[in-house]
This record gives C-alpha cells, sequence and structure tokens, in this order.
C-alpha cells in the first residue's frame, strides 16, 4: 500500500501521519523524537512511515530477486543508501567517532553476531512437551 493511502487511512480516524525517509538515521531519530514529545504533551497517538529498503529476500528461499529488481537497483542501494554506512560515514565528517572507532564497533558486532549464530545452532532443541509453550489456549 501506498504510504500516501496510509496516511490518509490514519488520519481518516484522526491520527496524525508521517512519512521520513527510513534509510535516513537522523531523520528517523528527529522523527520519533518529535512524536514521542508530543504523546508525552498528550497528544495523542501518531502514524509514522518509513520508508525503506529491504536488502534481503522476503525468506531464506528468495535468493534470485532479478525478477523484481535489478542487480543495478542492489548495488546502488547497498553502496549509497546503506543507513549504517551512510550513518557511519555522518559520526566521522562531524569527529563525532572516528574512522578506527566505528571499524572497531563493526568487528565486535560481526563478532557478536557470529556468536549468536554459533550458539543458536549449538543449542539442543526443546523437549516436544514445550511446543505449545507460551501459546494462548482458549479457555474450556
Amino acid at each position: 500500500m501506498a504510504a500516501g493511502k496510509l496516511t490518509a487511512r490514519a488520519e481518516a480516524f484522526g491520527i496524525e501521519a508521517s512519512t521520513v525517509d527510513g534509510q535516513d538515521v537522523l531523520a528517523v531519530n528527529d522523527l520519533a523524537a518529535g512524536l514521542v514529545e508530543k504523546a508525552r504533551r498528550g497528544g495523542g497517538p501518531s502514524f509514522a512511515i518509513l520508508e525503506t529498503y529491504r536488502f534481503h529476500g522476503h525468506h531464506v528461499g528468495d535468493i534470485n530477486r532479478k525478477y523484481y529488481r535489478s542487480d543495478e537497483e542492489e548495488k546502488e542501494w547497498k553502496s549509497n543508501k546503506d543507513p549504517i554506512r551512510n550513518f557511519g560515514a555522518w559520526l566521522a565528517s562531524e569527529e563525532i567517532a572516528a574512522e578506527e572507532d566505528l571499524s572497531c564497533i563493526a568487528s565486535e558486532v560481526d563478532a557478536e553476531a557470529a556468536a549468536a549464530v554459533r550458539y543458536a545452532l549449538e543449542a539442543p532443541y526443546p523437549p516436544a512437551s514445550e511446543v505449545d509453550a507460551h501459546v494462548f489456549k482458549e479457555a474450556a
């Protein structure tokens, strides 16, 4: 559904709706901060649309996306519109973080993610008796 239709739908219920470039970390933060402040002042609910790009397929089997996006399109988004890379460049340009610091953070994140994957792959399956744990069951 297009952003315009979503904002119109929210506004039809009296809910303020905003759209922002979801790839722009600073724009998302500014919008969120404003909406949180509005809510804290008692200004009611808000609806935010963060227009963003899905870098991977819909599911693990969605490997070949060429039927709905070109290699050039993906390369353009990954090269020039990656929110993590762009925010890092902004932090460096503002001298908030040095390139070395950002590289160190990236290495730490990669190591933490790899450890989490290892842990998940090595973890035993839960017993079958837990298959419906934390699932709503209608009272008899």
